[in-house]
């Protein structure tokens, strides 16, 4: 009954502040795409600790296991963040990430989440601010409720007006040279982002 009530809660607040900060929004996808905002400090996860908020896009098959959009979205941190994280720093917070969002949704409550497990590196080809790839091995408490596997690019931004980085995810349970990429990469930051501050 309680995680029950914890689980309503964290719904309640997410679909709450989204539908009262449409204006946030920094994503352009077409209409096949779903929507959220979600507000730092993560409530599954608070030792990312930073404000500002989550604006994130899911492929229209992304809760469907047998589509090549099974678990495909991007989502961008708007937040305040004054450095680029180091590659373990973003292997710790994508660790924590996914911890806290599976723990909140398992509803099997005699079984404990296995830890993920997030490795990335710097991709060597770009050439101006660092874009991150990377591996991970995360249990699946939504859909499948078995460990999977999701591949990750992290691209990042700088503002100089508002002197703040913006960090752009992908994800996908397919390797980076299938076709659903594509489709990924065709999910923009909106012209003006840096001016939707986390503040807003």
């Amino acid at each position: 009954m309680k995680y029950r009530f914890v689980l309503v809660a964290l719904l309640y607040s997410i679909t709450c502040f989204a539908q009262d900060h449409k204006h946030l929004e920094i994503l352009e996808a077409d209409s096949t795409w779903t929507k959220e905002l979600i507000k730092f400090p993560l409530s599954f996860a608070p030792s990312i600790d930073y404000a500002g908020y989550e604006d994130i896009r899911f492929a229209q098959n992304w809760k469907n296991p047998e589509s090549s959009e099974f678990f495909a979205y991007v989502f961008v941190w708007n937040i305040n963040l004054e450095k680029i994280p180091s590659v373990d720093q973003l292997e710790r917070y994508m660790t924590s990430y996914y911890n806290g969002l599976m723990t909140v949704v398992n509803k099997n409550k005699d079984m404990a989440i296995p830890n993920s497990e997030v490795h990335f590196e710097k991709d060597i080809s770009s050439t101006e601010l660092p874009v991150f790839k990377g591996q991970m091995k995360v249990y699946d408490a939504f859909f499948t409720k078995a460990i999977m596997a999701l591949y990750a690019k992290v691209e990042t931004f700088y503002c100089k007006d508002e002197d703040k980085y913006v960090l752009l995810f992908r994800i996908a349970t397919k390797d980076f040279e299938n076709a659903v990429w594509e489709k990924l990469n065709h999910v923009k930051l909106a012209k003006g982002y840096c001016k939707k501050g986390y503040t807003d």
